[in-house]
């Protein structure tokens, strides 16, 4: 066993590109440059997005290697050191190994035994209809298995040199903001996925999720290269429109405006000269012809500018279906899909900071207090009169996030899932939880109220799956509980008798 106090390892954490071994090399080779210049013994480096004993140890500077299976043995300043390539590599001086856990909003410890050097890659993983972020923060472990070197984790490329003394430690790592994985995940897609350098095409209609989506693309691409519509009808408040002009100004992009009212009145038309009476177009039937007018649109505005349409749905309506297929659920890529509401209002006031400006207007976060939330200009499709979005914000995002499997190792199926909602709700354990306060403002303190409410949120779930089937490309970052975490399947799924007996004994206990 060598004194791997005299060693000097550099560590490289590259952004990996699935199917561009030549651009990855390239990557490889300009760290390679950097440890050579910095005097290193050996660069350590990922070599995959897939496998975690897929690790490059590189010998520079008269340094030789030879491996044998899992260890590297390294001949460098006079001595020779074992190297395990692995987690438990036993007779070692130190372990070598990628960590490629994706990014997601969920904290999960990470605990390794040392000495050992951890790699963590950054960019993204392309799995069709869910993308998976790497943030970096490689990390140097010592003997007593803390931390004596992060490298930093803000999705970017970084290169340290570890001194296994402790004389060169640096723990540059703070912790990834969701706002760095939103910009730094749509700036690689497009990359990767669109190199032919679309516009991107945005539906701005004024409200929170079109707004961010569209601040994300100019932090990601810049304003040349987003292009905004506001396409509005009888329904369109001018509170909604006001903030779309301003959004659009404050980001400096391209802003279109115009009406769609006379291509709604002429599918109307159209419907009676197919033999359908003249008030055929109303209800949610007119409200799905608005949005798919709309979808429409966006496709011909994406084809005349030879560009791509951004999805702006948000985790709860994805979960929901709360949107129409072909309308509202188009695009080439669905940047947060896997972020809640809640996590939208966060997100805005980064973004604001970040411009140093009012690009998200105020007017569109809720004001929260004690005594429940009020919104200047609230959250609404805006498909007909006094429409307001049917969501219990706080409490769905929540809710939803436990049906889906947050904090779980595996998410259960969804009627499983609801069965543990309601034993929360009935044996009182969400008391004095945050939860309860929404529980109690929204009116679910009656049972009655709260297993209709939930029969809703099931209903809805498990009703549109055929539409998440049939959506765009999302950023998944809430691990295995994404809202495309795995295969759907169409076919009905009655309540479980579980979950019968259970919505029973909670019906029954009212009053």
């Amino acid at each position: 066993m060598g004194d791997i106090s005299k060693l000097k390892i550099a560590l490289g954490q590259i952004e990996l590109v699935e199917g561009q071994p030549s651009r990855n090399e390239k990557a490889c080779d300009a760290m390679i440059e950097q440890a050579l210049d910095a005097g290193a013994d050996a660069l350590v480096v990922p070599n995959s997005l897939v496998d975690e004993d897929d690790v490059k140890v590189i010998g520079l500077n008269d340094t030789r290697i030879d491996v044998a299976g899992n260890v590297v043995v390294l001949d460098a300043r006079g001595d020779t050191f074992r190297i395990g390539l692995g987690r438990d590599v036993p007779d070692c001086d130190f372990t070598v190994r990628a960590d490629l856990s994706p990014y997601t909003f969920e904290s999960c410890a990470d605990v390794d035994e040392g000495p050992g050097v951890v790699v963590k890659p950054v960019g993204i993983r392309d799995l069709g209809k869910k993308v998976l972020a790497f943030a970096g923060g490689s990390k140097v472990v010592g003997r007593d298995g803390y931390s004596c070197m992060r490298m930093r984790a803000d999705f970017e490329e970084d290169f340290g040199l570890v001194d296994f003394s402790g004389s060169a430690s640096r723990d540059d790592a703070a912790e990834p903001t969701l706002l760095d994985a939103l910009v730094s995940s749509l700036r690689r897609f497009d990359a990767q996925a669109l190199p032919f350098s679309p516009r991107w095409v945005v539906g701005l209609s004024g409200g929170l999720d079109s707004s961010i989506t569209a601040a994300l693309l100019v932090l990601a691409l810049g304003s040349d290269r987003v292009v905004s519509y506001n396409m509005a009808t009888r329904y369109n408040t001018q509170a909604t429109k006001d903030n779309a002009a301003s959004i659009a100004d404050a980001l400096g992009i391209e802003y279109r405006t115009g009406s769609i009212e006379g291509l709604v009145v002429s599918m109307g038309n159209t419907l009676v000269q197919y033999g359908y009476p003249n008030d055929a177009l109303k209800g949610l039937v007119l409200e799905n012809v608005q949005a798919r007018t709309r979808g429409n649109l966006l496709q011909t505005f994406a084809a005349v500018e030879g560009g791509v349409v951004v999805n702006n749905g948000n985790r709860i309506e994805c979960a929901l279906g709360y949107a129409t297929l072909y309308g509202d659920a188009i695009g080439a890529f669905a940047p947060i899909a896997d972020v809640t509401k809640v996590q939208l209002f966060d997100v805005a006031r980064q973004i604001n900071e970040r411009f140093g400006c009012e690009v998200v207007p105020e007017n569109l976060l809720p004001e929260v207090s004690g005594q429940g939330i009020s919104w200047e200009t609230p959250p609404s499709a805006e498909l007909a009169s006094d429409q307001r979005d049917p969501m219990k914000w706080f409490y769905h995002d929540w809710l939803i996030s436990q049906l889906l499997g947050d904090g779980r190792e595996h998410a259960l199926p969804l009627y499983e899932a609801a069965c543990e909602i309601i034993s929360l709700y009935a044996d009182t354990k969400l008391a004095g939880t945050d939860v309860e306060s929404w529980v109690r403002y929204y009116g679910l303190d009656d049972p009655y109220a709260f297993a209709a409410d939930l029969e809703w949120v099931v209903g809805s779930m498990r009703r549109s799956v055929f539409k998440r089937i049939q959506s765009p490309p999302m950023l998944a970052l809430a691990s295995r509980a994404s809202v495309n975490a795995g295969p759907e399947s169409q076919v009905f799924q009655e309540p479980t008798p579980r979950y019968n007996a259970l919505m029973r004994k909670l019906t029954a206990s009212r009053g």
